[in-house]
């Protein structure tokens, strides 16, 4: 159990804790050393975060809060030795967490010179105080004409941002504690004041205001010393960011052994507006607009955070059923839609938890229930499914509070607390581990399991561009995770969307893929490179420049005979054709020579056709494009694609990624030899999906001419092995020539009444392997990107062999 220091002298972060009650809020905070410098109405307090170190902190050493607001969690974590890491999208959040952690213990030791710097400031504000005129229209420049201080007091707030801008300390730091003292006063010094949310006074409201920003100033700077000066500084941890969203990716993973967070509550609070004037006088807000930059890298917790730029929400059946009761009740239609962006949100920031855990470590989360128009949303319920969902186990949901909500329904505030499960060891790839990895491989089916479960779990690049008969992403990950190791060389030599060498390059392997095919070669090309942003953006400017200059000139009947579900020209709005066919003769003239330019050409894929605003099409099918329908409407070329683009820019990484290589050549032509340590691979499944029939269109668009379809179709082998599965005898030759002395081959097959691939290919492969184990997934059911497989495949196969 965490030990807490008992000192007198030190904060009063020592009293006896509790998480019960008020201690659920931030309360108890406002007259608490360190913690009083900022009040906020949104958090817990200090004996909050004690108990719960008190309860579950036996073995801790690194704290991490999400959500981080004025960093309670972290000025707690830091007092009593433990190190915190933190995100937080509001740069002034970060600066109150920064100054109050980082920040004491750097100024501490010089607490004197502090006070001498923080006196300096308030003098030189009041020798320097600006007209009305001057300081307004330094205001004027981030605010316009709006109204949020009397003149006078206005003058005196410029006058202090002034000082601290044009002093330069002899530590750093102290221009930090001076900007967090003068954002401390903005709001009580203006014609605003927080009530929930940030409004304009009441007239009997008015006298509350501060009426010297320059001595309120200086009270708060002489408070900010005098706490410094009574405590002790010995022993204190770090503090570090992580990152600024939650939402971002981690950078590391099984580094954290406790989370302890409150989420924003889905109540419509815009943390944001409500801190503009904060933003502003500690520098960080040049102009308001702003504000709607940090909303769009936030989670969705407000109705501000609803709008057309949002992220296309994940939805979830059990969200569902409450969002289609908010759909039916709602006064505005952006409720329902924040309830789904909220937990869609969720599902990505709790999968950056779990992956951030170590196993066997715990989230604790602080979360409040809501309700719209009389429909009670109980949050922590579903919160807690989406956790079980990207992988977590629900320990307890613990109930903290009872409030109520502004029609006086009964609400609670809970706290979940969910535990990432131990995982199992690696398994070395010796022929007899590899047999015993693959049959516990069968008997988990960790692809089946949560999260790996869900419909779209999966880095964000794997979406890059829709693929008919593309392999599950979770699939690839569990392969990839239980059969090899970082470092190694991982090859997919029919790599289609480039599925398998994605999860190799996120994984730390270094991921390697072939195709014949255009299409699978710009996908997996784009995905293994990942482009510099900067060339991409060119590339993308180059080819949009072009089809401006263009498009009048395009041919519109050269394609009028031409399609496999339509013809080509009835998907598209005349002027949207034109800059389609443009934008075609382009990539033509083009080929693919990097990752940047595979990467402008698969978004330009991706938005071809499907059934969402994205598309350039009528309304179609997003992976095969049926035959359209809908209304026939102008679908301009250049905000779809760079929208595409900069959401695809837009993705994280992992800090362990690294890059791999795209080959465009027929597999039995591949150089390589000796020199490979795994192939995974997923090949067309026999007498089902044709590849270039499925996507026909994009392939269309990535340069094939109609006649190529026929011509071309007996090079894949796809067509090759349509009467007979012969043809891999040759490739198990090549795989053994590829692969190291004890190299790995796993294929992922299909069974359907004609072929069972397994049963056939096992006996072929035995003359260069040893086939250590097998399977059968039974898929029966199943549907694939919302269409009920066609080919009737009846299970997905598992060959695991090991070079002799």
């Amino acid at each position: 159990m965490t030990t807490v220091r008992q000192d007198t002298e030190q904060l009063s972060l020592l009293a006896v804790p509790s998480a019960l009650g008020v201690n659920g809020t931030f309360s108890p905070n406002r007259s608490r050393p360190v913690h009083r410098w900022y009040p906020y109405l949104e958090g817990f307090s200090e004996d909050f975060v004690l108990a719960l170190l008190g309860e579950f902190g036996e073995g801790v050493t690194t704290v991490h809060d999400p959500f981080a607001g004025t960093g309670t969690t972290l000025v707690v974590s830091a007092f009593v030795g433990l190190n915190g890491t933190y995100s937080e999208v509001n740069p002034f959040m970060r600066l109150v967490i920064e100054t109050k952690t980082n920040g004491v213990r750097a100024v501490a030791p010089h607490v004197n010179d502090l006070a001498g710097y923080l006196s300096a400031v308030s003098e030189r504000a009041r020798e320097n105080l600006p007209s009305g005129a001057d300081a307004a229209s330094e205001f004027t420049e981030t605010f316009g004409d709006r109204e949020y201080f009397e003149t006078s007091r206005l003058s005196e707030m410029v006058a202090v941002r002034r000082a601290i801008a044009a002093m330069e300390p002899s530590i750093p730091e102290f221009r930090d504690f001076a900007q967090l003292a003068l954002a401390a006063i903005a709001v009580d010094s203006s014609q605003l004041v927080r009530v929930g949310d940030v409004r304009y006074r009441k007239p009997k409201e008015m006298a509350r205001r501060i009426e010297s920003p320059i001595a309120a100033f200086g009270e708060r700077s002489t408070q900010i010393v005098r706490d410094l000066g009574s405590m002790s500084v010995e022993g204190m941890a770090n503090v570090a960011l992580l990152a600024d969203s939650a939402l971002d990716e981690p950078t590391s993973a099984a580094t954290t052994d406790l989370v302890i967070t409150s989420p924003p509550y889905l109540n419509g609070t815009n943390y944001f507006r409500n801190t503009k004037l904060e933003l502003w006088a500690a520098g960080y807000l040049e102009d308001e607009r702003e504000l709607g930059e940090y909303r769009t890298q936030a989670i969705a917790a407000g109705i501000n955070n609803v709008s057309r730029r949002g992220r296309e929400p994940r939805l979830l059946p059990y969200v569902e059923e409450v969002a289609t009761q908010l759909d039916e009740v709602a006064y505005d239609r952006r409720i329902p839609e924040l309830v789904r962006r909220y937990f869609s949100d969720a599902y990505t920031w709790l999968g950056n938890l779990h992956t951030l855990l170590r196993p066997g470590a715990r989230a604790l989360v602080d979360i409040g229930d809501s309700r719209f128009a009389g429909v009670l949303v109980k949050t922590d319920e579903l919160l807690a499914k989406v956790g079980q969902e990207v992988g977590f186990d629900l320990k307890e949901t613990r109930i903290l509070r009872k409030r109520r909500s502004n029609d006086g329904s009964p609400l609670e505030q809970v706290l979940l607390v969910l535990e990432r499960p131990v995982s199992s060891p690696y398994v070395p790839p010796s022929p007899d581990s590899v047999r015993g990895a693959a049959q516990r491989f069968e008997t988990l089916l960790p692809h089946q399991e949560k999260p790996l479960s869900a419909r779209n779990w999966g880095h964000g690049w794997h979406s890059l561009c829709s693929y008919q008969g593309k392999l599950k992403p979770a699939i690839a990950h569990s392969l990839v995770a239980e059969f090899t190791s970082p470092g190694e060389v991982v090859l997919d030599p029919m790599s289609g969307a480039g599925t398998i060498p994605l999860e190799a390059c996120l994984q730390g392997r270094v991921g390697w893929g072939n195709d014949l095919q255009e299409l699978g070669y710009i996908l997996t090309q784009a995905k293994v490179g990942r482009g510099d942003p900067t060339r991409v953006l060119a590339v993308a400017e180059d080819l949009l420049t072009w089809t401006r200059e263009h498009r009048s000139e395009q041919d519109l009947h050269a394609y009028d005979e031409f399609g496999m579900n339509g013809r080509v020209p009835e998907y598209f709005h005349e002027g949207t054709y034109r800059e389609i066919l443009a934008a075609r003769k382009y990539i033509r003239a083009n080929p693919v020579d990097s990752s940047e330019r595979a990467l402008v050409y698969a978004s330009m894929l991706h938005i071809l056709h499907g059934n969402r605003p994205y598309a350039l099409s009528r309304r179609s099918h997003p992976v095969t494009p049926f035959k359209p329908g809908g209304p026939t409407e102008y679908r301009p070329l250049e905000p779809r694609l760079m929208q595409k683009i900069n959401r695809t820019l837009g993705q994280t990484w992992p800090e362990r990624a690294t890059d791999g290589r795209a080959f465009n050549e027929d597999l039995f032509d591949l150089p390589f030899s000796n020199e490979i340590d795994a192939v995974i691979t997923s090949p067309p499944f026999a007498a089902s999906t044709r590849f270039s029939v499925a996507n026909w269109m994009r392939l269309w668009m990535a340069g094939w001419e109609p006649s190529d379809f026929a011509e071309r179709k007996e090079a894949f082998l796809e067509y090759r092995q349509r009467d007979s599965l012969a043809v891999y005898r040759d490739f198990f030759a090549a795989a053994h020539r590829w692969l190291k002395p004890g190299g790995r081959l796993i294929m992922h097959v299909g069974r359907n009444g004609r072929w069972n691939m397994a049963e056939e290919l096992g006996p072929m492969a035995a003359e260069w392997f040893d086939v250590v184990h097998a399977f059968d997934e039974s898929v029966v059911g199943r549907e694939k990107f919302g269409i009920r497989d066609q080919g009737g495949t009846k299970s997905h196969q598992y060959l695991f062999m090991v070079r002799d």
